[in-house]
């Protein structure tokens, strides 16, 4: 599991951290491990910290949701990247409860990979879930889903298997013609992953249809 943290709350020397900041917690003194590819882009966080207060916070908030998906998140595979994040913390500045690039992160795993990352507070070996803000991930969700061809797909998560499944199949075909024999293992691949992109589009609308007869009964 993956879940993320302030440098203020996360008080102990027992978890393998990562800070995300652009700064790597050079405000903090912070001397631990760093991931630089989900840092923000210095460009865009300038211009949203020079709008706070000049336009509103919701279109502020967009504005920086839309651009570190498209400068940062949309460049890198979110399996990849949990994979080497496993059993870790993600490090920022901001309170639990404020506008921040992890929770930006957290939504993009759980939209994607179908993965809980919680916001916690550490002490020691004391960990606590905490609430964080639950807007991220569906303006999150609005950004990737206007910078992408959904192909018929309904499900974010169903588009990103059938894309990862598609790149499978590049990799047969170039196999392929350079060695003239079958390449039985990306093929392979590629059609687990359809099956998992059909699966996860089924599952995404029955809960779709499930919240629509909820709402009739009411």
């Amino acid at each position: 599991m993956i879940c993320t943290s302030s440098y203020e709350e996360c008080q102990s020397n027992k978890n393998f951290t990562y800070s995300i900041s652009g700064n790597r917690g050079k405000d903090v003194n912070y001397k631990g491990n760093c991931y630089p590819k989900l840092a923000p882009k210095l460009s865009f966080w300038k211009v949203w910290h020079e709008n706070i207060g000049k336009i509103s916070e919701e279109e502020n908030n967009k504005y920086y949701i839309n651009e570190y998906y498209k400068q940062v998140l949309a460049k890198l595979d979110p399996k990849d990247v949990y994979e080497e994040l496993e059993n870790s913390i993600l490090l920022c500045y901001e309170d639990n409860t404020k506008f921040c690039h992890r929770h930006i992160v957290a939504a993009w795993f759980e939209l994607l990979l179908e993965k809980k990352v919680p916001e916690i507070k550490v002490r020691d070996y004391n960990v606590e879930e905490v609430s964080k803000p639950e807007y991220i991930k569906k303006y999150l969700e609005e950004v990737i889903r206007r910078n992408k061809n959904m192909r018929g797909f309904n499900s974010l998560r169903a588009l990103y298997l059938f894309e990862k499944s598609e790149k499978y199949e590049e990799k047969a075909d170039a196999v392929e013609e350079k060695n003239g024999t079958y390449a039985d293992y990306y093929r392979q691949m590629a059609c687990f992953l359809r099956c998992d992109a059909d699966m996860a589009e089924y599952k995404y609308n029955s809960l779709v249809n499930q919240k629509k007869l909820e709402r009739v009964k009411k």
